[in-house]
């Protein structure tokens, strides 16, 4: 096509940068060093793909690689996941469909994966502003929606919210005096290795602290927080497990290091070492974007009195991946 004035008009170019790359290692490449065969087969800055690397978003041959100066041999495939610049992570919009429980003192929602529980400096919506969105658009007479508890964010699954600040102080209470039963759903890699799913049923009673190696991790620390998890076993595949998790303690991240500890990590969880997709024999691949984790079931005493009881129906990632398995995936990286 010919612009006006008889000048050939050139397609544009798009110059955002990718969200990853995948790169093959060629006999002339034979012998590189991982980070820099990175930058100069990228053509991405060092430290963009350092930064990768060190949070576990490198990948040779589907088998996540830490090591920087790990040497590359021919033929192998060098997958590199990076962020783009800008731009805060995507978080789905809280419909009519999430709210679980609703009355005058309360609201329970049905969290989706990618929002926070509260404003933070990574950007994106939360919970809170997210919910009062919603009451307004109920025409709700109030449409206060207070923070009472924590999901990580790429947690699914239930969450309260008080609508009055004596609600809220009464379930704050209960979540400091361990008066909320909670159960989780997960989803983990099992090594090979691992015998300790020969059980039905397992606990892990291990104390956490701030791991100040990594900003914003947690790492088992006798001298930190008491923390007990239950774990019961109902499905397995050859490679993983569906677990149903009971935390007696509410602490941050600990069904992902007690987990991550007995050397089970949630699928998804690159920053507790679990894997971030399935590859199954026939070679169909299933990449996971978050840790498959979901808050189930809750219950506790209503602020006004009676027992609250509360579900959410798992995700639909989670149902996927536990269908993907179904098919006898078997989890790499």
């Amino acid at each position: 096509m010919s612009a006006p004035g008889g000048r050939e008009r050139r397609p544009r170019i798009s110059r955002r940068p990718p969200s990853r790359l995948s790169l093959r290692v060629e006999p002339s490449d034979a012998g590189a060093l991982l980070l820099a065969f990175c930058v100069r087969r990228g053509a991405i800055p060092l430290e963009e793909a350092r930064a990768s690397i060190d949070r576990g978003g490198a990948y040779v041959d589907g088998k996540r690689i830490y090591a920087a100066q790990r040497e590359l041999k021919a033929g192998e495939t060098v997958e590199l996941h990076l962020r783009e610049r800008g731009e805060a992570p995507k978080a789905e919009a809280l419909s009519p469909e999430r709210i679980l429980h609703l009355d005058a003192e309360l609201i329970a929602v049905d969290k989706p994966a990618g929002v926070l529980a509260q404003e933070g400096l990574a950007g994106g919506p939360d919970l809170p502003s997210l919910t009062t969105q919603l009451l307004l658009a109920r025409g709700e007479a109030s449409a206060t929606a207070l923070l009472v508890h924590r999901l990580d964010r790429g947690t699914t699954g239930v969450t309260l919210l008080a609508r009055t600040k004596s609600a809220q102080t009464v379930l704050l209470d209960a979540f400091r005096d361990g008066k909320v039963e909670k159960e989780y759903l997960a989803l983990c890699a099992v090594p090979p290795a691992q015998l300790l799913l020969a059980d039905e049923t397992f606990e892990v009673d291990l104390a956490l602290g701030a791991d100040e190696n990594a900003a914003g991790r947690r790492k088992p620390d006798p001298l930190g927080q008491p923390a007990k998890t239950h774990f019961l076993v109902l499905q397995r595949w050859p490679g993983a497990a569906l677990l149903s998790c009971f935390p007696k303690t509410g602490r941050t991240h600990q069904i992902r290091v007690h987990l991550a500890s007995v050397g089970l990590p949630l699928l998804g969880d690159a920053r507790y070492g679990g894997p971030r997709l399935f590859t199954r024999a026939d070679g169909e691949r299933l990449d996971l974007t978050r840790p498959m984790l979901h808050a189930h079931a809750l219950q506790t005493q209503h602020p006004a009195g009676g027992a609250l009881n509360v579900e959410a129906p798992p995700p639909a990632d989670l149902l996927a991946a536990i269908a993907f398995l179904d098919g006898a995936a078997a989890p790499r990286g």
